[in-house]
């Protein structure tokens, strides 16, 4: 079994670095069987499994070694299907009117791009707020959604391959993505050459470092096998220093979550969760919206080029 589950991982170097010198936190709990299903979802996972969590020793970027093969993780993502859609809805539209009103503190540019934009909700109130929009998603489900529901300019396919012209857009944003991807900072290095000369972009992820991570470690939701790297704010600043990115700071937003959203978790890890259905209750708590700062959970960074 060892060597059949060797064959389904890919061991690499920091993804911030580029060392292979770490010290490991804590070992997977995951077996070979976990590695054949596919991504569900990725939205309101309670944190079960998890791969091998290791911190670099030059540049103390916490990420899991080995991964998933690469390829495997990017076909898993494509096919993934849009199962919460409905039920998210409401909480990331209220999410991305604070994250646009963040966005214009610091840049009035016209052209935007959103990678891995999923459903599209934050697409949606960034066309509604004046930005010729562009999206890029890997779930052809997902960006079907985006298309139907929202009518937008949605691409899907791999980011890298997209083949953008250089220096075309003012805004790029990446709403917990770089948490997803095997090697963020080829990415971040890509965002870079696309964005116009002081262009902005704008990285959002969970951060290990706050204070619902400290209370509950390794049951934190975001200790999950979907999540292969684990950020800070300091980790952060430090990945778009490496793409080459100037007048980095971090920024806060005002994020929101249903009622119904909260109990799902809940319900999923005790194995007790069925989907509303349209049930009364259901719709009644997704309609019940609770503000909270971004910073409870996520660290968000911004720069410009």
């Amino acid at each position: 079994m060892r060597v059949k589950l060797d064959s389904l991982l890919e061991y690499r170097n920091c993804p911030n670095c580029g060392e292979n010198d770490f010290t490991v936190l804590f070992e997977s709990n995951m077996v070979e069987s976990d590695f054949q299903e596919g991504i569900g979802t990725v939205y309101m996972l309670p944190g079960a499994k998890y791969g091998r969590h290791v911190k670099c020793s030059n540049c103390h970027l916490i990420y899991v070694n080995p991964i998933e093969n690469g390829e495997r993780i990017k076909e898993g993502y494509s096919q993934r299907k849009s199962v919460d859609a409905s039920i998210i809805q409401e909480s990331r539209l209220h999410a991305a009117k604070a994250q646009i009103g963040l966005i214009k503190k610091y840049k009035k540019g016209t052209s935007l791009l959103d990678r891995g934009c999923a459903e599209g909700f934050f697409l949606y109130n960034a066309s509604k707020a004046g930005y010729a929009t562009k999206g890029v998603e890997l779930s052809q489900d997902a960006a079907e959604y985006a298309q139907k529901e929202f009518g937008l300019d949605v691409e899907a396919g791999r980011f890298e391959e997209s083949r953008f012209a250089g220096n075309c857009f003012d805004v790029v944003t990446l709403w917990q993505v770089l948490e997803h991807l095997p090697y963020p900072l080829t990415t971040l290095k890509e965002v870079y050459r696309i964005l116009k000369p002081g262009g902005l972009v704008v990285v959002s992820t969970p951060d290990i470092r706050s204070i619902t991570a400290r209370i509950f470690r390794k049951r934190w939701w975001n200790i999950t096998r979907l999540h292969i790297n684990q950020f800070t704010t300091k980790m952060l600043k430090a990945i778009l220093e490496n793409a080459g990115f100037k007048n980095i700071s971090s920024v806060h937003y005002r994020e929101s979550v249903s009622l119904l959203m909260l109990l799902i978790p809940m319900l999923r890890y005790l194995k007790a969760y069925k989907p509303p259905k349209g049930l009364l209750y259901g719709k009644i708590m997704n309609k019940i919206i609770v503000p909270y700062p971004s910073t409870i959970i996520a660290c968000t960074v911004l720069g410009f080029k």
